[in-house]
């Protein structure tokens, strides 16, 4: 054994050396520097994690708000998000631009070619007349009083 710490040369020593040197004296120094950056670093990151899920959550909302301005106007949600993105329909406050979403709509039907829906009331088979006239119906024929007695 050297006599002498300091006048000995220094050793290769390996990264488990290093790790477990660096754990032992952060466990006996109650206030170490490495600990409150470790306490402060996994804050910072749930910060961030926690910031994240808010974000997400408030693009979700914002999403659900303009798709039903788009069933609204009669087109596929899917086919506004194919041809904008949206960013480009909310206001700097986060709130929901309804003039840049009636806009992007339009951009929509013309890109995708999307029809105007028919204004009225839809009545199916409406103006369709059969291809022969309807079988007369023998039930009332056969109790009315007109053939009662023939």
């Amino acid at each position: 054994m050297p006599e002498n710490i300091d006048t000995q040369e220094p050793t290769e020593v390996s990264e488990a050396d290093t790790t477990d040197a660096t754990t032992d004296t952060a466990d006996t120094t109650p206030a170490s520097s490495g600990g409150e950056a470790a306490k402060y670093r996994v804050e910072r990151n749930q910060a961030r994690a926690e910031r994240d899920a808010a974000i997400a959550q408030v693009q979700a909302l914002q999403r659900s708000i303009i798709d039903g301005l788009c069933e609204n106007a009669a087109v596929q949600p899917r086919a506004l998000w194919l041809t904008t993105e949206l960013s480009d329909l909310v206001n700097d406050d986060g709130t929901v631009n309804t003039e840049a979403v009636s806009a992007a709509l339009g951009r929509a039907r013309d890109e995708l070619g999307i029809p105007l829906p028919a204004k009225g009331t839809f009545v199916p088979n409406a103006g369709k007349m059969p291809t022969r006239p309807p079988a007369t119906d023998r039930w009332s024929d056969a109790f009315s009083p007109q053939n009662r007695r023939r």
